[in-house]
């Protein structure tokens, strides 16, 4: 869970940011110019397998195979009138996806539960996970369902290969809708650059990247120093360090997840495409309901539309409105990995929500209480999203509450980055008795930053006020240059394991 080592082109990374992202722009808006629309998009779906496949070229043959088979159900669904012909269609596309995400993400995870609960004894070999495989089905699988409803047309190949790798949401979203992307694909607006729309986009993506680089994976260090030493050190945890952990690691997916969405709309935006927005200051949220309404918008959206809906929604009943909660949460929990954890997770928040639904008067009068209240529950729960299993935990919860120890101090010490680099040397040679408070101003001054940055106003919203002014570019200029520069220790995305 760490998002360490190198899995496929990152956006946060030299290679992508000097080589890949220009010769994409550059072709495919000179490509745009031809008559024919078809040699920018070939270029297009080119330059994004290339992307998918740098990592490992043998996760292309699922990745194109995947898209044969859904484009392969969409063209027989317009061939076919008869219903039960139309539903077998149907419930072969989804079986398909279901069946392929099953496999790679699920089947270790089955096979290990089958040997535990059942004394079996099966061997089957620890199989690799795809990059992105859990968006690109889910993206798939809400176009089979559309077309099945008639609410979507059968594209043409191309075009429907174009929406499904392209590559700035291909391996961690936004989970993008056919109807968000495949017109404006069609209706070739894009063949010059908006200058207006490049320039913003480009913007989110230095702010997106900036959040990656600056904040989440320092954030990180400390993150991992505790959890990665959780099980080996014993009874090391209090308190302080409990809590500073909890709230690092919140601030961490936060940046982490969220700078990788604002680079992918940023990427968008300077193709010509709106992407969807994928968080709206989730740490402003009221209530559970209200959490999920700003976090990872797009994975709420698709599973109330393509599940919540269909199973029923709040229209036969509380009883059944509560079971369709708890439903919709075990998925989301599972969607996110093959692990008791996340399972255990995705309960969390249904029950919470069913609480809510239940009883809708318990809640402060206080606005601020309430935030409070959300962001304390939502902040435990992650504890179990993060840790490797439930034992660690059960651990981490046990000893949340321990009198304090000097182990703060210690995880300080994990804060070695390179603006640090020169002040630790001079401290530990002249005056190591003050390494100590050093560690706790560091601390502080990360946590004051990230509640600066958590509790402000969105990228997007900051963009249209200040980013054309000649402060807002000096700002955009530094982000960049200092994140550029801090590229020694790349590390992948955090989502990139779900």
């Amino acid at each position: 869970m760490s998002g360490k080592g190198n899995r496929g082109m990152l956006f946060n990374s030299t290679v992508f940011t000097v080589i890949f992202l220009p010769m994409s722009l550059v072709g495919w808006y000179g490509l745009q110019q031809c008559k024919s629309p078809v040699p920018a998009k070939l270029f297009l779906v080119g330059m994004s397998l290339w992307f998918y496949g740098y990592y490992n070229p043998w996760y292309l043959l699922i990745l194109v195979g995947s898209l044969a088979v859904n484009h392969g159900v969409s063209v027989a669904l317009s061939h076919v009138s008869k219903k039960k012909l139309r539903r077998l269609l149907f419930v072969v596309g989804i079986c398909a996806n279901i069946g392929l995400l099953f496999y790679f993400k699920y089947f270790n995870f089955f096979v290990d539960n089958c040997n535990f609960f059942l004394h079996t004894d099966w061997h089957v070999e620890k199989i690799a996970l795809p990059l992105g495989i859990s968006f690109f089905t889910f993206q798939q699988i809400s176009y089979v369902v559309d077309r099945y409803k008639g609410e979507a047309p059968c594209y043409p190949f191309l075009d429907y290969a174009c929406f499904v790798t392209f590559f700035p949401q291909l391996v961690a979203g936004p989970i993008v809708l056919h109807s968000e992307m495949i017109p404006t694909l069609m209706a070739r607006k894009n063949r010059k650059p908006d200058r207006e729309m490049f320039y913003d986009g480009l913007a989110l993506f230095i702010l997106g990247f900036g959040k990656k680089v600056l904040l989440a994976d320092v954030l990180a260090l400390l993150v991992n120093s505790v959890f990665d030493e959780i099980g080996v050190v014993q009874y090391f945890l209090d308190f302080w360090t409990g809590i500073i952990t909890v709230l690092f690691y919140g601030f961490q997916l936060y940046f982490d997840f969220s700078g990788y969405c604002d680079m992918a709309r940023g990427i968008g935006k300077m193709f010509g495409f709106e992407l969807p927005v994928n968080f709206h200051s989730p740490f402003k949220a009221d209530s559970v309901t209200d959490f999920w309404r700003r976090w990872h918008i797009t994975l709420s959206r698709f599973l109330t539309t393509y599940v919540y809906i269909p199973l029923g929604g709040n229209r036969k009943g509380k009883i059944r409105q509560y079971r369709n909660l708890l439903l919709v949460f075990l998925i989301s929990g599972i969607w996110h990995g093959a692990n008791w954890t996340f399972v255990v997770w995705g309960l969390m928040h249904g029950v919470a929500i069913v609480l809510e639904k239940m009883f809708p008067k318990l809640r402060f009068r206080s606005h601020k209480l309430n935030v409070l209240r959300t962001q304390v529950f939502w902040l435990l729960t992650f504890v179990t999203f993060r840790s490797n299993d439930l034992a660690q935990a059960g651990y981490f919860y046990r000893n949340l509450f321990t009198k304090p120890k000097s182990f703060l101090m210690r995880i300080g010490s994990a804060l070695q980055i390179p603006e640090n680099y020169a002040l630790i040397k001079i401290l530990t040679a002249k005056a190591p008795q003050l390494l100590p408070a050093f560690y706790f101003l560091m601390i502080g001054i990360l946590l004051a930053v990230s509640l600066y940055f958590v509790c402000g106003c969105e990228a997007e919203e900051w963009i249209r006020k200040r980013a054309r002014t000649k402060k807002g570019v000096f700002l955009l200029a530094v982000v960049f240059l200092w994140a550029f520069v801090s590229l020694s220790q790349v590390s992948s995305f955090l989502y990139f394991n779900f």
